[in-house]
């Protein structure tokens, strides 16, 4: 019998350290991380299908119209989204899966992914999360000022998930051995159903 996994859907404001944590969490625990498909340009020492797969504006669209993706939407001027078969595959061969999203991405999975944990992953306060965009250097003046405007609004999804993270300054691998806990906790959950695309989503996908 396939045993039942466990499905993360990881999300927070831009400069929480999605993608640190992530890349963590994958080292101490094995989870298989649903690689994102993007159409902005890749960043320095950003491989295509590891991080992300990186598609053309056409190559996404066509993946739209043909109901590929599980999510996708248009975030700071480039589409975002998961392949259904980043989930489905996973999940058919019982392996424990980590998706990286947005607030409007962590909606979407809300609605369409039965069985999932929802953690979304906070620093301990807005000017932690400013100074660190900042730092990376990988933004334009114009786009930070776009993440800066949306932290508000990925703040306010925080009462709608099952946990919060903080990933507070220097304390990368305490927030990681949280997750690791979390993990744990719901895996011996009897009450936790399986992890399932609903229908709408699934024939959606097809």
């Amino acid at each position: 019998m396939t045993r039942k996994p466990l499905v993360l859907v990881l999300h927070g404001p831009a400069g929480v350290g999605k993608d640190s944590m992530i890349e963590l969490l994958r080292e101490r625990t094995g989870i298989h991380r649903a690689t994102s498909s993007t159409t902005r340009e890749p960043r320095k020492g950003e491989e295509d299908h590891v991080d992300y797969h990186f598609l053309t504006w056409e190559e996404f669209e066509r993946g739209i119209a043909a109901g590929e993706f599980v999510e996708s939407a248009l975030v700071y001027d480039d589409y975002k989204g998961v392949h259904t078969s980043e989930v489905t595959g996973p999940m058919e061969r019982g392996m424990d899966l980590v998706i990286r999203t947005d607030v409007q991405g962590a909606r979407t999975w809300r609605e369409k992914l039965e069985g999932a944990v929802s953690i979304f992953l906070m620093a301990e306060d807005r000017e932690t999360l400013r100074a660190r965009l900042v730092k990376r250097e990988s933004e334009t003046d114009a786009s930070l000022e776009r993440r800066f405007a949306e932290i508000d609004e990925e703040i306010e999804d925080m009462p709608n998930n099952d946990y919060v993270v903080f990933n507070n300054e220097g304390q990368l691998e305490r927030a990681v051995a949280e997750i690791a806990e979390i993990m744990e906790r719901e895996r011996s959950n009897p009450e936790r159903p399986a992890p399932r695309l609903r229908a709408a989503a699934a024939d959606g996908a097809r």
